[in-house]
């Protein structure tokens, strides 16, 4: 099913001497107004739990529960890529986390033994300030809000705050996942967990406020790793692609997908690489970063879309 279809419900009772007298459906807690034609049309994509109340005429009710699963009514604009600029990048940097904030680069990078929090300049790629994680834990992705920066651990459940000027560790935290991504709308953290999930945080207790569920009009998006918060759209890498899906950060829709195959010559890198995952976003200039695990390089990069080549 699509949201925007209307689904109709048929139903019966299979003993001719007991009459239906009504019927009452609800969805994740909402009674739907006609309870034989819902109409999707305001809903969002993802999995919906329905349950159906019966009252039969012998007094009596009978309950049952259904699900059903809503795609996408959108179709996502196709984006390529134009390289503007190249610069060096630490070759040793497992990146798991990007971010710029007046003009400065912040990188997390994961494994255990090789975690950390860095400041980075864009022009040379010099590291300029590093925070270490103690090496049983294994970084990922990175967020800020106001001053503090957030980092998430892999496996361990466990994420940190550090101040961002002197990436002196404050304060930690914990989560019911295991923590991918991170990115910053407002006020608010937003997390992903390698699923086809994406969770907005509480910056201060660490509570989740709410989740969408990332779709297309062909299914669910998982494997949704680093993020970032552009110009009031979602972006975020599917590990293990070239892909960056644009997506709307109410609704969970897939509004672009971003294709950078070949951005990074790997067949002619002779050392140790990994995938695409890192992308930040310098709002003061409109400038886009790229960069991968063990790239030597970081890409600046114009997003065009298809129809326009």
């Amino acid at each position: 099913m699509t949201v925007g279809d209307t689904i109709q419900f048929k139903i019966s009772s299979n003993d001719p001497t007991i009459q239906i007298d009504s019927v009452s459906i609800s969805t994740n807690g909402n009674i739907l107004t006609n309870p034989l034609a819902w109409n999707t049309s305001n809903e969002t994509p993802g999995k919906k739990n329905l349950l159906v109340s019966v009252f039969l005429s012998n007094g009596t009710e009978e309950k049952k529960r259904h699900s059903v699963t809503l795609f996408s009514d959108i179709e996502p604009v196709a984006y390529t890529y134009r390289t503007i600029n190249t610069y060096v990048h630490d070759p040793d940097a497992f990146t798991q986390g990007l971010l710029v904030d007046n003009g400065q680069l912040y990188e997390s990078t994961g494994e255990k033994g090789h975690s950390s929090v860095r400041k980075v300049d864009i022009m040379s790629g010099k590291v300029i300030q590093s925070t270490e994680l103690s090496s049983q834990y294994f970084g990922e992705g990175i967020g800020l809000v106001n001053d503090n920066i957030y980092m998430l651990s892999w496996k361990a459940r466990t994420g940190f705050i550090f101040d961002k000027n002197s990436l002196e560790q404050t304060g930690q935290f914990t989560y019911a996942t295991e923590g991918w991504g991170m990115t910053t709308k407002d006020d608010t953290l937003i997390m992903s967990d390698g699923s086809h999930r994406l969770r907005f945080m509480d910056p201060v207790s660490f509570t989740e406020l709410r989740q969408i569920e990332v779709y297309d009009q062909t299914g669910p998006v998982d494997f949704l790793n680093e993020l970032e918060y552009i110009n009031g759209d979602l972006f975020a890498i599917r590990w293990q692609t070239d892909l960056i899906y644009i997506i709307d950060p109410i609704s969970g829709k897939v509004k672009g997908i971003l294709d950078l195959e070949g951005i990074f010559d790997f067949a002619n890198y002779g050392r140790r690489n990994d995938v695409l995952n890192g992308i930040a976003y310098d709002k003061d200039l409109g400038k886009y970063y790229i960069t991968g695990k063990w790239w030597p390089k970081l890409f600046e990069i114009q997003l065009i879309p298809k129809n326009n080549i």
